[in-house]
């Protein structure tokens, strides 16, 4: 297995997007205080993340869609992706892009994160719920079981990596569930908490992890009927509320705590909250600023590409990788080429389709002709022999067999 993807509905683009720039909390303190952010790597067919949002946000509006975007999670395997190797991470974003590409009809956003608690490469997409070939909602692709793991599958082998031969669906882990519920609400503010609480270093057992949620403003009680449940103070009432942490998601249940934290046991006190030395390895992988959500950043655009089916944007769609105004290109990050081999794989895909549809077609085309020739054989059996000229029987069976055409 290279890397295995999930996929959620998000309820809101800015809540996502600013998410995966910043994170939250004291992370996205540190970061708005020294100007920085927090993806390892960028890219997106728009001119910046604040025009990605609007556009998400304009789209859910007029159409009054639950979802502004769908949300990706595409997590590499650490044996194969080492977020320490430079090459791994322009890889990792290679894949991303080429995947939001094949998969969608539609704008897209993808951040490259490598300060995950697991030290994984993983890249978060975002893709606007809107299908520029359609007009309506995103069908395609939007589901793990229908269509998306398999396509992922295809794209891996195509870039050279090993698929997943034995899939199962991951547990989707709260940077991708989050989205899922109210932007500032009560599941994502106690989720919210639940994560960084995990996320601190200092959380190695179960007795210390109650410790740093207190300081959050969060409680766990542990029953033997029901599991974790966690509970803090609301906002909107003062009052106390709780949820399962199974309804937040199977990393906040015992089990999934205790893998993490057996990893902070073992890395010890090496990683914050607010992640590595992010100015240390930008150093050596400079990608360029994604911009501030608040200004449109330019970007370099790459050539408009011709529509190609519904699997294709319109010409009218920008592209870019990310990098700031005037920032030479990176020749070892030949986004453009992965692009064209991942669309010509694409189009192969639906030319062989297209074929098996139209052979399909042809094969119900000549079964119909043939069962309306019996029909036709049958009534003018059954009318010979209303007016007494009955046919011999070896002749009326020969005329409506049962002949089903021959596609050998």
């Amino acid at each position: 297995m290279s890397a295995t993807v999930n996929i959620a509905g998000g309820v809101s683009a800015r809540s996502g997007v600013l998410y995966a720039l910043y994170g939250r909390g004291q992370q996205y303190v540190e970061h708005m205080k020294r100007g920085t952010h927090r993806a390892a790597a960028y890219a997106s067919s728009m001119g910046s993340p604040e025009e990605f949002i609007a556009y998400a946000e304009a789209q859910a509006a007029r159409s009054g869609r639950k979802y502004e975007t769908y949300n990706l999670v595409l997590a590499g395997n650490p044996k194969v992706f080492n977020v320490d190797d430079p090459d791994n991470i322009k890889k990792m974003l290679a894949l991303s892009v080429g995947l939001s590409e094949a998969a969608f009809s539609a704008e897209y956003l993808v951040v490259i994160h490598d300060d995950s608690k697991g030290e994984h490469l993983h890249g978060h997409i975002y893709v606007v719920n809107h299908d520029e070939a359609t007009g309506k909602a995103l069908k395609r692709n939007t589901s793990w079981t229908r269509g998306l793991r398999q396509l992922n599958d295809e794209l891996l082998v195509e870039a050279g990596y090993v698929p997943n031969l034995d899939p199962q669906r991951p547990k989707p882990d709260w940077e991708l569930r989050r989205e899922e519920f109210k932007p500032g609400g009560f599941e994502q503010t106690l989720g919210d908490r639940v994560y960084e609480s995990l996320a601190d270093p200092r959380s190695t057992n179960p007795t210390s992890f109650v410790e740093v949620l207190a300081e959050h403003g969060v409680r766990l009680k542990v029953t033997g009927r029901d599991g974790w449940t966690y509970s803090m103070r609301r906002e909107d009432n003062g009052q106390w509320g709780r949820k399962k942490a199974s309804v937040l998601t199977p990393e906040f249940t015992a089990d999934g705590a205790q893998q993490i934290f057996d990893y902070h046991a073992q890395k010890g006190a090496t990683h914050g909250v607010a992640g590595h030395d992010e100015a240390g390895r930008r150093a050596a992988v400079d990608y360029g600023d994604a911009g501030g959500v608040d200004v449109a950043a330019a970007r370099r655009r790459a050539a408009a590409h011709e529509p190609d089916g519904d699997r294709r944007r319109p010409d009218r769609v920008r592209e870019g990788d990310g990098r700031a105004a005037g920032q030479a290109a990176d020749p070892a990050v030949d986004l453009a080429a992965a692009r064209a081999a991942l669309d010509a794989a694409a189009r192969r895909r639906d030319e062989e389709q297209a074929e098996r549809d139209r052979e399909d077609a042809r094969r119900r085309r000549l079964a119909a002709e043939r069962q309306r020739s019996r029909e036709a054989a049958r009534r003018i059996v059954s009318a010979s022999v209303g007016s007494g000229g009955a046919r011999d029987d070896d002749e009326d069976q020969r005329d409506a067999g049962d002949d089903e055409p021959d596609f050998g």
